[in-house]
């Protein structure tokens, strides 16, 4: 996977606030540190015991110049003709959140896939982004950031942020007796203040097969999905062909789509006035498949870029491509926008100024202040 200009999820650079239980102000957060780390592996299982191995990962340098950062690997297996018969790719990326030339700072990108037709072979696939900020709010006068809030005399307040989600899946098998205990698909997003080592934000998604016949999906969590049917991939230009091969899969065996329609999550933790604080994000894919015609490809924070290396050779005669762009384009529509929790703002954050880990409230008074601060260097 070439993910040199994978550009996805973010924290925004600069920061807005709501004081909660209070008129709402407009504030930026300075950020005074990064770090981030990216990582991959795949692992080859033969008849369900551990095989071959491949891991990448990749960190950040001290002046931060080797942005983007990006982990991949793969393994694959051939028949004695040499044809490609199964293969295990992932892909994880950090790029530069402070870039003023695209509509929202992204950052995250996270896909992986495995697929097997071999009688023996079968995947176990990771991919984990990492991203820590050392933030800090300041009172009027302070040298580490511009004015902000007025904390008063309690030099306390609490302050809203938002975490942006996206997705998708697809989960299929060719065998009509297949057994999912050993097929899976996990999804989890982990925001932590790390100074206190409280959860701030914390989710998870699951397809599995234990112990039925057929694959469902669990979720922990305020993260939402949506099972996307055949018929609604029609519209977005996926071929007939194409469709007719998903429908006999579906028919003779499973499929399942699962898509992460875009959206945004709130969570709130306390601030003192001049005290820096860090706050860590974590994504994390993981995805398993069965020997003898099943495969999983799943994509988190970005649009599926690689879905046909793994749906072409897995269902002969699949447009991936196609499947691909109509896939990204159902992820898009259904896009759900900001879920409200308790004692969340009921606002959305104004465009152009969120990503991934945090945008910190959302007025429009505060639009102004942030085209003047601009979006900090990490």
């Amino acid at each position: 996977m070439n993910g040199n200009n994978r550009r996805v999820l973010a924290w925004p650079a600069g920061f807005t606030c709501a004081v909660m239980g209070f008129s709402v102000l407009p504030a930026s957060a300075a950020i005074i540190d990064i770090d981030a780390t990216v990582s991959t592996t795949v692992q080859e299982l033969i008849n369900g015991v551990p095989g071959s191995v491949t891991s990448d990962e990749d960190g950040l340098n001290a002046d931060s110049s080797n942005l983007p950062l990006t982990a991949s690997g793969d393994l694959m297996s051939t028949d004695l003709q040499g044809v490609l018969v199964s293969m295990g790719q992932a892909f994880s990326a950090f790029s530069d959140p402070t870039r003023l030339d695209q509509p929202n700072p992204e950052e995250f990108a996270l896909e992986v896939g495995c697929y097997s037709n071999a009688d023996s072979v079968a995947y176990l696939v990771t991919s984990t982004a990492t991203e820590w900020r050392t933030v800090v709010f300041t009172t009027e006068g302070s040298s580490l950031a511009p004015p902000e809030i007025d904390f008063g005399l309690t030099r306390t307040r609490t302050v809203e942020s938002r975490i942006f989600l996206s997705g998708a899946v697809i989960f299929w098998s060719t065998e009509p007796e297949r057994n999912f205990d050993d097929m899976t698909s996990d999804f989890s997003v982990t925001v932590v203040r790390d100074d206190t080592n409280a959860t701030l934000f914390d989710t998870t998604l699951r397809i599995s097969g234990e112990g039925t016949d057929q694959p469902g999906v669990t979720t922990t969590g305020p993260i939402r999905s949506e099972i996307v049917e055949l018929d609604d991939l029609l519209p977005e230009g996926v071929d007939a062909d194409t469709i007719a091969i998903l429908e006999g899969v579906e028919r003779e065996g499973t499929l399942l789509v699962v898509v992460i329609p875009p959206q945004e999550h709130p969570y709130a933790y306390t601030v003192r006035a001049n005290d820096p604080l860090m706050l860590r994000a974590e994504m994390n894919i993981r995805v398993r498949n069965a020997p003898g015609g099943s495969g999983v490809a799943a994509t988190l924070g970005s649009p599926f870029e690689n879905l046909a290396d793994f749906i072409e050779p897995g269902l002969p005669g699949v447009n991936g491509k196609a499947l691909e762009s109509s896939l990204n384009a159902v992820t898009a529509s259904r896009a759900i926008g900001f879920v409200a929790s308790t004692g969340s703002s009921a606002h959305r954050s104004g465009p152009g100024l969120c990503g991934v880990f945090g945008v910190e409230s959302a007025v429009a008074v505060v639009l102004c202040l942030l085209m003047m601060l601009g979006r900090s260097r990490w």
